[in-house]
């Protein structure tokens, strides 16, 4: 039964690290110059989903060792960096639209694509 929790915390441990890597690129653009979809909601919802999966990997571990609490603290900082490096955005929740300014900061705008 060990082998199967191990094997099966292994599975959602790479999970957690895909949505990580998921909430890196979906936010990849943001950091150009002119107006871009605002990603940022979808970056942290992933971020949320790769913190919970890394709880349930830990949880799935049973009595975990050093090798599964290296990967939480890697997972972890990754999370960190992520919300770091998109927190000066966040206050442009809930507009459709960021532009990046030369001083690093977002403007928030809602783009007028047409008629419905």
């Amino acid at each position: 039964m060990s082998a199967v929790r191990s094997c099966l915390a292994v599975v959602v441990f790479a999970c957690a690290g895909l949505a990580v890597g998921f909430a890196f690129l979906v936010t990849a653009g943001m950091d150009s110059p002119g107006w871009q979809d605002n990603t940022a909601p979808m970056a942290v919802a992933l971020s949320v989903v790769a913190a919970l999966l890394s709880a349930g990997g830990l949880a799935l571990a049973g009595r975990p060792y050093g090798g599964w609490w290296v990967v939480v603290a890697a997972l972890g900082a990754l999370i960190a960096l992520r919300m770091w490096t998109l927190a000066p955005a966040l206050h442009c929740w809930s507009y459709d639209s960021v532009g990046r300014n030369d001083d690093g900061s977002y403007s928030c705008g809602n783009r007028y694509d047409g008629d419905p």
